[in-house]
C-alpha cells in the first residue's frame, strides 16, 4: 500500500493534467481577480482570508509583548497547530468535493483558485494608483490619502499604512507584488505540481500562518514557529520567484535585469532576510533601482524595524511612476509563469513523442 502511494506520486509530480489545471487556474485568478477585485479588501488567497477570519482575532489578543519568549512560542505553537488542523479539515473537504463533483474536471481548477492571489493584487495595485495620482494633481503629494483608497494594501500587507508617507505607502505596494507572487502564486502551484490538491492547500494553510503571526520576523516568539515552517516548504519556491521576477525585468521598462542578477550575489546591505521578502524582495528592489523596506508599524501597532533592501545608491523616495513599472512587472511575471507551465506540457508531449 505505502510503495503504491509513493508510486502513485512520484508518476502524477508535475503531469501534464496538473500544468494543465495549474495553467487554467492561474488564467481565472488573473482575470477573476483583476476585474472583480479583492475579497474584503484583502488581496491575498480566499483561504488566507477564510483562516484569518476564524483565527486573526485570536492571534491578536494572543500577542502580548510583555510575556516572556517561551511563552509567545508557545501560544504560537498552539495557534500553528489550530491553522494547520482547520486547514486539512478544508483539505479532506476540498478533496471530496472534487471527487463527487469533478465537472467533467474543472472543478480541480476552480478549487486550486482558493490557494491564489491573482489579478486581485493588480486590482489593489491599480486602486492605490489612482488615488495617488488624484492626490498628486491636486498638488498634495506630501499628505496622507483619504481614508479608504489604500485599504487593500494596508490589510494584505498588514501594515498601518497611515503612519507613514507616500513614498512608504508606495514601497509597501511594490513590495507586495513580490510577496504576492511568491506566497500566492508560485509556492502553492509548486507544490500542487508536487502532491495535488491537499499538499496546495496545506501549505497555503501554513503560509496563512506565517502571514499572521510572523510579523516579517519581527514578533516576539509567536511568529518564529510558523516562520521556519513556511520558510522549509517555501525555500525552493522563493529561488523559482527570484527567477521569474529577474527575467521579467528583462521585458519591463527602466528595470534591469543586470541590476537583479547584481544584487542577488552582492554582499553586505541591501539584502531581504526571508522574513522581511528574502530573494524575491532583492531582486523586485535591485532590478528596479530603487530602496524598499525600511521600519512601518503593523495593523496592531507594533514597530517593525525593517532593513532597506536595494543598492545604496538607489533612493527611497519611490514615486507613483515606480508604482506603474512595478505593476508591469507583476503582469510580466505571471505570463512567464504561465509560460513555463505551458513550456511543461510542451516537453510532456515531446517525450511522449519520443517514446
Amino acid at each position: 500500500m505505502f510503495l503504491e502511494l509513493i508510486s502513485y506520486i512520484l508518476d502524477n509530480i508535475a503531469s501534464p493534467e496538473r500544468l494543465n489545471t495549474a495553467m487554467i487556474s492561474l488564467l481565472f485568478v488573473s482575470v477573476f481577480g483583476g476585474v472583480f477585485g479583492s475579497f474584503s479588501g484583502n488581496a491575498n488567497p480566499f483561504l488566507w482570508v477564510m483562516l484569518d477570519r476564524v483565527f486573526g482575532g485570536i492571534a491578536k489578543k494572543t500577542y502580548k509583548v510583555g510575556r516572556s519568549v517561551s511563552s509567545l512560542h508557545f501560544r504560537g505553537t498552539i495557534i500553528l497547530i489550530l491553522y494547520i488542523f482547520f486547514t486539512a479539515l478544508v483539505t479532506f473537504a476540498v478533496v471530496l468535493l472534487d471527487k463527487a463533483l469533478p465537472l467533467s474536471g474543472f472543478m480541480t481548477p476552480v478549487l486550486l483558485t482558493c490557494v491564489l492571489s491573482g489579478g486581485a493584487t493588480w486590482s489593489a495595485l491599480i486602486k492605490l494608483h489612482r488615488a495617488i495620482r488624484a492626490e498628486d494633481k491636486k498638488g498634495k503629494s506630501n499628505q496622507h490619502l483619504p481614508k479608504g483608497s489604500y485599504y487593500d494594501i494596508a490589510v494584505s500587507t498588514r501594515t498601518n499604512l497611515n503612519t507613514t508617507d507616500t513614498h512608504g505607502i508606495i514601497r509597501g505596494g511594490i513590495g507586495f507584488v513580490s510577496f504576492s507572487l511568491d506566497k500566492g502564486i508560485i509556492a502553492p502551484l509548486f507544490w500542487f505540481l508536487i502532491g495535488g490538491l491537499p499538499a496546495a492547500f496545506i501549505y497555503s494553510g501554513i503560509a496563512a500562518a506565517r502571514w499572521s503571526l510572523s510579523k516579517e520576523g519581527f514578533a516576539k516568539g509567536i511568529g518564529n514557529l510558523a516562520l521556519a515552517l513556511e520558510g522549509l516548504l517555501g525555500y525552493i519556491p522563493q529561488l523559482i520567484t527570484t527567477v521569474i521576477l529577474a527575467f521579467a525585468a528583462l521585458f519591463t521598462p527602466s528595470a534591469r535585469l543586470t541590476r537583479a542578477v547584481m544584487g542577488l550575489f552582492s554582499k553586505g546591505a541591501g539584502q531581504a532576510s526571508y522574513g522581511e521578502g528574502g530573494l524575491p524582495l532583492t531582486a523586485l528592489a535591485w532590478g528596479m533601482g530603487i530602496s524598499l523596506g525600511g521600519p512601518v508599524e503593523d495593523r496592531d501597532g507594533s514597530v517593525l524595524k525593517r532593513a532597506w533592501i536595494g543598492s545604496p545608491k538607489s533612493t527611497a523616495k519611490v514615486e507613483i511612476h515606480h508604482l506603474r513599472i512595478a505593476i508591469y512587472l507583476s503582469v510580466m511575471s505571471y505570463i512567464l509563469t504561465f509560460a513555463f507551465l505551458l513550456a511543461g506540457v510542451m516537453a510532456w508531449r515531446f517525450v511522449v513523442l519520443l517514446s
